[in-house]
């Protein structure tokens, strides 16, 4: 018992712990795995370490929602009683874990170009989708692609660029709808969060002329 006590109040974790998220916030995500590694491998329990572990990890592809979950484990860390840390901990790596199963049902939406052979694809590249656009009627061209083909999205920017046009367009309530229908993995995404705010004061304001 004297031994875990020890272990768990470790000064060499813990100032590795803060190393590790300071260098996390500083997004040096390589030197904050390192950080977290090292604590684990002195306590291999350490929740606080696991937590800076996996968002470091998810920050090398998804910066934006891995910094999104830190501000929530820190507004939670320093707003509940120190008494229910373990139990916010775990909550964190459970949301943090439910992101990682949803990156599966992302990559149904977003492919490697790379790896996309031309013969095998069954739709049409959003960059293709792009060009057909340019300097032609947005509403007419996709209207008539809508219930044909499907639109392939290469990056999130691709996505990103898309649901702006959706809603440039006027197609704000399907923007709503895709983003809904992502909202598990996309709750800390800034960029998400800010074209929905721009669709639904767009959809407020038709209702209003309605």
């Amino acid at each position: 018992m004297e031994n875990a006590f020890q272990i768990n109040n470790n000064p060499k974790k813990r100032t590795l712990i803060y190393k590790g998220f300071k260098a996390f916030a500083n997004g040096e995500y390589k030197k904050a795995l390192f950080f977290f590694s090292e604590a684990l491998f002195l306590d291999k329990d350490d929740l606080n370490a696991k937590i800076g572990l996996l968002l470091s990890d998810m920050a090398t592809d998804f910066p934006r929602e891995a910094y999104g979950f830190y501000e929530l484990y820190q507004n939670l860390i320093n707003t509940q009683p120190r008494a229910a840390r373990t139990k916010v901990q775990k909550q964190i790596l459970d949301i943090i874990k439910s992101f990682d199963a949803n990156l599966n049902k992302m990559s149904n939406l977003i492919y490697d170009e790379d790896s996309i052979k031309a013969e095998s694809i069954d739709g049409i590249l959003y960059k293709d989708f792009k060009q057909m656009c340019q300097n032609k009627n947005f509403k007419e061209i996709f209207q008539n692609l809508m219930f044909s083909t499907k639109i392939i999205f290469t990056s999130k920017n691709d996505f990103y660029d898309f649901l702006d046009l959706l809603v440039e367009n006027d197609f704000y309530e399907m923007s709503i709808s895709y983003i809904e229908n992502m909202r598990s993995f996309t709750l800390y995404d800034k960029k998400i969060n800010e074209i929905l705010q721009k669709a639904v004061e767009k959809q407020s304001e038709n209702t209003k002329t309605n």
